[in-house]
């Protein structure tokens, strides 16, 4: 009796770390829905391309922006970078990331002046952008002149992206 009652024991542990071990693998990352694709960390545009994010596309081509405001600043341009923070899982990254493209092609900004870095819904990575940036929602769009912080854009302008940007850009120029 005792030597069948630890067979059955050793049995229902078997079948306990059996079940913990397939869940754990089949576990989708923190902050990732099951069966979602999730882009993370440092991302190249292309990416954004890819037949599972069709709102990138039809964003950009949709869009049609302003860029009549933006001529003066125009020349702050060069010395200006991008890092845009965004969810590829976020509803206004796939609103305003496809804008703020159209935006940056049409003033011809370098592919170079523009870092693309994803995060998950908890906006925490082992790299420490997020928290480096103090990253509390997406997308961000920061724009650095000469490595320090000019200004950022959160989650969707005040007005417009073009406005916002000119408004970060005005100061720069002087």
């Amino acid at each position: 009796m005792r030597l069948r009652n630890q067979i059955l024991d050793a049995r229902y542990w078997l079948v306990v770390i059996a079940i913990v071990a397939i869940g754990g693998c089949a576990a989708p990352p923190v902050g990732q829905k099951p069966g979602e694709k999730m882009e993370l960390g440092w991302i190249d545009r292309s990416v954004l391309h890819a037949p599972q994010y069709p709102a990138f596309d039809t964003g950009y081509v949709a869009y049609k922006p302003a860029l009549e405001m933006l001529n003066d600043v125009r020349p702050a341009l060069d010395s200006v970078r991008f890092l845009v923070v965004l969810g590829t899982w976020c509803s206004d990254s796939k609103r305003e990331v496809p804008r703020f493209f159209k935006i940056i092609d049409s003033l011809h900004v370098p592919k170079e002046h523009v870092q693309l870095y994803a995060v998950d819904r908890t906006k925490q990575h082992p790299e420490g952008i997020p928290q480096q940036y103090n990253i509390k929602k997406v997308p961000t769009f920061i724009m650095l002149h000469n490595g320090t912080e000019a200004g950022r854009i959160v989650e969707s302008p005040k007005t417009t992206i073009e406005q916002d940007l000119f408004e970060i850009l005005l100061p720069v120029m002087r």
